[in-house]
């Protein structure tokens, strides 16, 4: 470049020759800039286009050719660099997907933070580097449909897409996108059917004798699940702390809803419950698991040559959920409100609540819960004994 004697020249501005308005400042501290000096719409603006060494004469020149065009065409060029200077910076999914794992998933059950946490970290990564606006319709359904069709699991594909939409709706409500991308997107319907087996008195009483067989505290479970209707996970990790008398609170940190649950328990709850005692009473937790003292009992899925070797060939397809199914489908025969049933069964569709009912009804619902409670225990015993034949259909 040329050479100016810094010593002589104190904050300066030296006018470059091949461009109209493009000028050298020297500052007294020796530092050499670039500029381009212009008049827009009768104001005189000038222009920083960057300093020396990191930009030579030649480069800084053509940059004011390229200004001084701008202003020919009508464009302001400090304005358009303002613009540029204040717009926020595109988010990339990763990043949204990350502040979603930190604040949201937190809120959610572990069961479920941790399958979407899977999703994120093994099906979505495609899209990490994206900026979350530019993702399209497409490019999301090529990772739904490779799992839906190519690996033969629209279930599994099913289950991305809710997380997927879970994640967008995060991103919405904090102006991170301009809207939710999955609703325009479909469940495959191959997918997940919802189920409706329940169990007849006859598979009851066998399921029964069947529990029997296990070993302590796997077959208490089972029976705790047919007896009070709540969740498998929940059950499990039931503390002797959260009993009272005859209730039982689950607390918020393990609910579905994250919100504590107080089940009224029958005496055939309450029998169970001192059956473990002796056993288990040293432990945190009333199911204990028989290998990891002071932990609750873990899986308790069925193999189905455990079915076969107890020859229950008369109960098919048994899961453990069924149970619950059971006991929701034989209260209501029974008579039981669909409100009671559902605050019950801690089910907020049931229980018809809403979020303004969330706010406004404290009723606990406590009284009518007990009852309904020790009104299945009873018919609970008379189908053990074999005294009901009581024909129950299928819901819905």
């Amino acid at each position: 470049m040329e050479y100016y004697d810094q010593h002589k020249i104190e904050d300066n501005q030296i006018k470059s020759k091949g461009v109209k308005g493009f000028f050298i400042r020297l500052t007294k501290a020796g530092n050499v800039y670039f500029y381009y000096r212009y008049w827009f719409e009768g104001k005189a603006k000038s222009y920083k286009i960057g300093s020396y060494p990191n930009m030579g004469v030649s480069a800084a020149r053509d940059k004011a050719r390229d200004l001084a065009g701008m202003v020919n065409d009508g464009v302001d060029p400090q304005a358009e660099k303002n613009k540029r200077k204040h717009q926020p910076k595109e988010t990339t999914f990763k990043e949204v997907a990350n502040e979603f794992i930190d604040k949201y998933l937190p809120t959610l059950r572990d069961k479920t933070a941790k399958e979407y946490k899977r999703h994120i970290e093994v099906y979505l990564t495609p899209l990490d580097d994206m900026p979350i606006n530019e993702i399209s319709k497409n490019q999301v359904l090529s990772i739904l449909d490779k799992k839906a069709h190519k690996d033969s699991s629209p279930t599994q594909a099913n289950r991305i897409r809710s997380t997927l939409s879970s994640l967008f709706s995060f991103a919405e409500k904090r102006g991170l996108v301009r809207g939710n991308l999955m609703k325009s997107i479909p469940t495959y319907n191959t997918g997940e059917n919802k189920r409706s087996r329940f169990y007849n008195p006859d598979e009851i009483q066998e399921l029964w004798e069947w529990f029997d067989s296990f070993i302590t505290p796997t077959g208490q479970v089972f029976k705790m699940l047919l007896i009070t209707g709540q969740r498998k996970t929940e059950t499990m990790q039931m503390k002797w702390d959260d009993i009272r008398g005859d209730i039982w609170t689950i607390p918020a940190d393990l609910a579905k809803n994250k919100q504590p649950h107080d089940v009224p328990l029958s005496d055939m709850a309450l029998q169970i419950i001192e059956q473990l005692k002796p056993i288990t009473g040293d432990s945190p937790f009333v199911f204990e698991s028989p290998r990891k003292e002071g932990q609750p009992i873990g899986s308790i899925k069925i193999s189905k040559e455990k079915i076969q070797d107890d020859k229950k060939k008369g109960i098919s397809d048994f899961r453990p959920h069924d149970l619950r199914r059971t006991v929701a489908t034989y209260m209501a025969k029974l008579g039981v409100d669909r409100t009671v049933l559902g605050k019950i069964l801690n089910h907020k569709g049931l229980a018809g609540d809403s979020q303004v009912t969330a706010i406004y009804d404290r009723h606990s619902y406590m009284k009518e819960k007990r009852q309904a409670m020790n009104r299945w225990a009873g018919h609970l015993k008379q189908i053990l004994a074999g005294e009901t034949e009581a024909k129950i259909h299928k819901m819905g």
